[in-house]
């Protein structure tokens, strides 16, 4: 197993750095979010010509197609600079459950739309009050209109669904053999969006109020689970939120330097380095199980089982790594001004995206029929 970085692949990581230094510095973040902000449009721009919009759609369709290594890098960086957008949802997740749907014109002009930048597609896939894989949104045919179907339901933590020209449904269909998808235009009647309140970032709760909707708008996976086609989705959040750990790391490490408290670096006092090595701890086993998954989907080994280990290290270590570096930096910490707050609020909004960790362990243990 070889994870070191290729030249196209290092090349890859420095645009998407550059990129956050030039348009997404944490002042500007910060500026974002105290005027209740959720992201810049302006960015999806630099987004689309970068091809990162297109970064795991098939060439077939207008995308790069990237290895999951290369593109984890990309969302690396975005998580490093805590870069808030619907990229994650609507380029990974969204276009890896589109992957694992059967062809067809839905679908298809679906993954070119994602490619081109001209459609957003957020996934709505959490219901109220029951797991994350539950569905209780359900499709059912409209009497007296051929092809015309009603969506009642409403789903919850649904990630920017303010920036989506489209939101991926899962639905209850009758009779339908496989797990259902519906795309579903943001603008159409009956559909109402809430922000929800709390510590987390720019997640909704949607509601369908007998939308109606044609028959086209429906896909099916190509099986009974969209697990396998979610395996480098997960590898993409797993590498966000390492990101956002890396950029800890620095964060802390750099505060314990140049932080003076009774005539001295706060670095060299024991219980600080505790917190750091902490810190160290929880990104290193997050980083490199995240790119063991990568390459394990890549070599065809054991790549599911391998991404329900990166997504579950990845959530408890951010959550581990966010308190550390807030017991590193004290009170400045929590001053949303400083920044360090981004993160924090990204590790709680993530925990449990793709699935809670504990769940996320139980699958992996399955995937190896242990």
């Amino acid at each position: 197993m070889d994870l070191s970085l290729t030249p196209s692949q290092i090349l890859i990581r420095d645009s998407a750095r550059a990129f956050v230094r030039r348009h997404a510095p944490k002042a500007e973040l910060v500026r974002q979010l105290q005027a209740g902000e959720t992201w810049d449009p302006a960015w999806f721009a630099h987004f689309r010509e970068a091809g990162w919009t297109g970064a795991l759609v098939p060439t077939a369709f207008g995308g790069l197609d990237l290895d999951p290594l290369s593109a984890a890098l990309i969302f690396e960086e975005l998580g490093r600079g805590a870069v808030p957008s619907p990229l994650l949802a609507s380029s990974a997740i969204a276009t890896c459950l589109l992957r694992g749907c059967r062809p067809s014109e839905q679908r298809d002009a679906a993954l070119t739309a994602i490619a081109d930048g001209t459609m957003i597609l957020v996934p709505a896939l959490r219901e109220p009050d029951t797991s994350w894989k539950g569905v209780g949104v359900t499709a059912t045919a409209l009497t007296g209109r051929a092809g015309a179907w009603v969506l009642t339901g409403s789903k919850v933590f649904v990630p920017f669904a303010d920036a989506a020209s489209h939101y991926l449904v899962s639905v209850a269909a009758p009779g339908a053999a496989a797990p259902t998808l519906a795309i579903v235009p943001a603008g159409v009647a009956g559909i109402k969006t809430r922000l929800l309140p709390g510590f987390i970032q720019a997640n909704h709760e949607i509601v369908f109020q007998n939308v109606i909707l044609s028959e086209s708008v429906f896909v099916q996976a190509e099986d009974r689970s969209f697990d396998e086609s979610l395996a480098v989705a997960r590898v993409m959040a797993a590498a966000y939120q390492v990101g956002g750990m890396l950029e800890m790391l620095d964060m802390s490490v750099d505060h314990s330097n140049t932080r003076v408290q009774f005539g001295t670096p706060i670095g060299r006092f024991q219980r600080v380095q505790d917190h750091i090595i902490r810190l160290l701890n929880a990104m290193d086993a997050a980083k490199w199980t995240t790119y063991e998954a990568a390459w394990a989907i890549e070599a065809g080994r054991d790549g599911v089982a391998r991404s329900y280990l990166a997504g579950s290290t990845a959530s408890d270590s951010y959550l581990e790594a966010a308190n550390a570096a807030h017991e590193v930096h004290a009170a400045v910490g929590s001053d949303p001004r400083f920044g360090l707050t981004l993160y924090t609020r990204i590790s709680r909004s993530m925990y449990e995206l793709l699935g809670p960790p504990g769940w996320q362990r139980r699958q992996m243990a399955d995937a190896l029929a242990w």
